[in-house]
């Protein structure tokens, strides 16, 4: 079942067009400043069990607990890294050699890997970025490589969502499994859709895709579940690191954001629509 619209606080108005549903106002509430030695190379934040990670490509991390605002700072062992996810509460990571460190499983291979994108899920991890992606499953000896996805985010039960421009010119999102196989055809953008900077991910509760894009100079983001409707499309926050929204366990937006020259989380908070 996808999820509900009441998971989102009513705190503004909004309205529908065109059956799409945008935000005309969002309300932010500030939960925790992020220290300044983590602003050189920020990578962004993941979050996971109502806690999240906030970390730099030097390894520092800071773990905040949304429930009771307790926060925990510390430092991975590698040197330098490109990104992380986080796995039954612990880092994963890959650092700038492509290897893997933090909480992988003793039978997955330890080599090198071409890829600079990591994600976590119940079935595993998947890493892309290179000219292939790599699925390695919780059981896996060795992973199994993925051709032709550009982009690509896993979800549960060993599916991902992945994009690309259709025959037709226009771009589509996809459900395939975890061997690279097309399962279902889910959503089709219409031609006026001419992004850059594509992004994916975080996945909603349900498995949704959020899709991150520059549309017209401008941040977008869109909500689409896997019933192919989205739900809804908003104007995103200014871009100042890769991974820099997330969801809480209620489905609303968790996002990093900079006031002056501080950087802060900050949960946003969305109308409810009437009917």
């Amino acid at each position: 079942m996808i999820r509900s619209f009441r998971s989102f606080i009513v705190v503004a108005a909004m309205v529908f067009s065109a059956g799409l549903l945008l935000a005309q106002d969002i309300t932010r509430e500030p939960l925790f400043r992020v220290a300044d030695e983590l602003l050189p190379g920020i990578l962004g934040m993941r979050s996971a069990e109502g806690k999240v990670f906030v970390a730099n490509s030097s390894g520092r991390f800071v773990r905040f607990d949304l429930e009771t605002g307790e926060s925990f700072s510390s430092r991975t062992s590698g040197e330098k890294i490109v990104d992380f996810d986080i796995v039954l509460g612990q880092m994963i990571f890959l650092d700038e050699n492509g290897r893997l460190g933090g909480h992988i499983l003793p039978g997955w291979p330890a080599k090198s890997w071409d890829a600079c994108r990591i994600e976590a899920c119940d079935e595993g991890v998947l890493l892309a970025g290179g000219d292939k992606a790599f699925f390695l499953g919780k059981n896996a000896t060795q992973a199994v490589e993925i051709d032709q996805v550009d982009f690509a985010m896993p979800i549960p039960n060993g599916f991902f969502w992945s994009m690309q421009i259709r025959p037709e010119g226009n771009w589509g999102a996809d459900l395939y499994d975890c061997l690279g196989n097309l399962m279902s055809k889910i959503y089709n953008f219409s031609p006026e859709f001419v992004p850059a900077g594509i992004e994916l991910g975080p996945p909603g509760s349900e498995g949704e895709l959020l899709v991150s894009s520059v549309e017209e100079g401008a941040r977008k983001l869109a909500f689409i579940g896997n019933n192919g409707r989205m739900f809804w499309k908003i104007d995103g926050p200014e871009k100042i690191s890769p991974r820099d929204v997330a969801f809480d366990n209620q489905g609303n937006l968790l996002v990093l954001e900079m006031k002056g020259r501080e950087l802060w989380l900050n949960r946003w908070k969305m109308v409810q629509p009437e009917g």
